[in-house]
């Protein structure tokens, strides 16, 4: 098959990342203790559900945060409203300053997504999809492939992307999923479930990339399930019932009980998941 993707890129360069940031999301950057991410009294309807009430939440620089919450809680939901794909019913969300809906294709710069189940062009090879999504970025495509190149190799992918994307298995997707959120150097990575899917190895893997990148700066926040992931990789953790935001914290300040002795994540999660039930 042609390299189909180099010949459809829009080939731009693409601004440096100082260039992209607003004043307010380099401030963030340069002092780790103002927010890069500002949700106040977010809530979204469709039609006569509400999937999220009145949600405020902040999120720091190079920090990695959990999202747990039960399935249909609004884990998706506020992602999706952080991308900009999604317009707020009520309340305000920034990135950087940046308003995520009135600033959307800004605030696309300056985010990577790792969606649940990524979905690929039926006729395009792993290697094209990177080169169309570099091309509508503004890349130099070549470059950013070249700068992706250790990371293929390290998620076992160098024989993978020359096959087409859509025949690749889940946990497969969600490589070159991950390879595309990170394709143009976010400050900010969303990732919904990004473990499902995923082998023992691969999770493993997933952690240590994690911790890289927020030591590198960029700040993570994941969406799970699974409590252990949130307490093995995180620093920070938000927990969501039924579209409302019930507690958020450093994982220490979660945990902390009301006699001073210290409380399981697990039991956290359960109190305030099924108290008024």
């Amino acid at each position: 098959m042609p390299k189909i993707g180099r010949r459809i890129c829009v080939r731009r360069r693409r601004p440096a990342l100082s260039d992209r940031l607003t004043a307010d999301a380099q401030r963030s950057l340069a002092q780790p203790d103002l927010p890069l991410v500002e949700i106040a009294g977010v809530g979204k309807t469709f039609g006569a559900k509400v999937a999220l009430d009145d949600v405020t939440w902040s999120l720091r620089p190079a920090t990695i945060s959990g999202l747990l919450g039960p399935n249909g809680a609004g884990k998706t939901t506020l992602f999706r409203l952080l991308m900009g794909i999604l317009q707020p019913t009520s309340g305000s969300m920034r990135i950087g300053g940046l308003d995520c809906f009135a600033d959307r294709v800004a605030v696309k710069r300056l985010v990577g997504f790792l969606p649940d189940e990524p979905v690929f062009y039926t006729y395009l090879s792993g290697q094209e999809v990177l080169e169309l999504s570099a091309g509508m970025h503004g890349l130099d495509v070549s470059r950013a492939l070249a700068r992706l190149t250790p990371l293929v190799e390290r998620l076992a992918m160098t024989d993978a992307l020359p096959r087409f994307a859509d025949d690749y298995s889940r946990g497969m997707k969600k490589k070159l999923g991950l390879l595309l959120a990170l394709l143009h150097e976010p400050v900010l990575l969303l990732l919904d479930e990004p473990t499902n899917g995923l082998d023992v190895d691969a999770t493993r893997l997933f952690f240590d990339l994690m911790r890289e990148l927020a030591a590198a700066g960029t700040t993570v926040v994941f969406s799970t399930h699974l409590i252990d992931q949130v307490e093995r990789l995180c620093s920070h953790a938000a927990i969501i019932r039924e579209g409302r935001l019930v507690a958020s914290g450093t994982l220490a300040e979660l945990r902390a009980g009301p006699d001073g002795v210290a409380r399981s994540l697990e039991d956290v999660f359960v109190e305030r998941t099924h108290s008024g039930r």
